[in-house]
């Protein structure tokens, strides 16, 4: 094997192949933590160890603004402006749900962000859903310490998204993601009639 220095791109030939080295320009750039240096992923867990005290009311809030966003939308109807704040709202707790330690808010969380960017036509039908995907999410946070209260909150979540996804019409668990999350085509004109 041919030796390539840091620097240059070289090739290692073998018997039957040829590989390109490529340099590896960061290897400078790292600096190898002696034995009294604290390590900063040590560090960062510690730091979210102590902000975890925080995430019940941080989660407390976003809930507070994902009902304000629903009052919104009963009072102003389904205008672009309700619409995209409720959709805010939901898709913080869709995403800060599970970092914050509660992962079944935001699967309820997420079958409202896919019915409001979904559903094409939300009509006073829907509006019920929306009242109980955002009843569902203050629940699982105002009752989680009680007993069952998980499994519950997981039948709950399981049975909402299984009527978000019979109102989008998705069949199934494997094709939501298909139907619904799928993304354009690569190609222009590809998947056109």
């Amino acid at each position: 094997m041919a030796e390539i220095g840091n620097d240059l791109p070289g090739v290692t030939k073998y018997s039957d192949h040829e590989v390109i080295v490529t340099p590896n320009r960061l290897r400078k750039a790292v600096r190898q933590a002696g034995a009294d240096e604290r390590d900063p992923i040590v560090e960062a867990e510690a730091a979210l160890i102590e902000l975890s005290a925080q995430f019940g009311s941080w989660m407390e809030d976003e809930c507070a603004e994902l009902d304000k966003a629903r009052h919104l939308l009963h009072e102003e109807g389904f205008t672009e402006a309700a619409r995209q704040r409720l959709f805010r709202a939901a898709h913080d707790i869709k995403g800060h749900g599970a970092t914050f330690g509660f992962p079944i808010a935001a699967e309820v969380a997420e079958s409202l962000c896919r019915l409001i960017e979904h559903g094409a036509d939300l009509s006073p039908a829907p509006l019920t859903v929306i009242d109980q995907c955002v009843d569902a999410v203050r629940a699982i946070m105002r009752e989680r310490d009680l007993a069952n209260a998980e499994r519950t909150a997981a039948e709950l979540a399981e049975g909402l998204r299984t009527l978000v996804d019979d109102l989008l019409g998705v069949r199934g668990r494997e094709e939501a993601s298909v139907e619904i999350g799928a993304d354009p085509p690569l190609v222009p004109g590809e998947g056109e009639s």
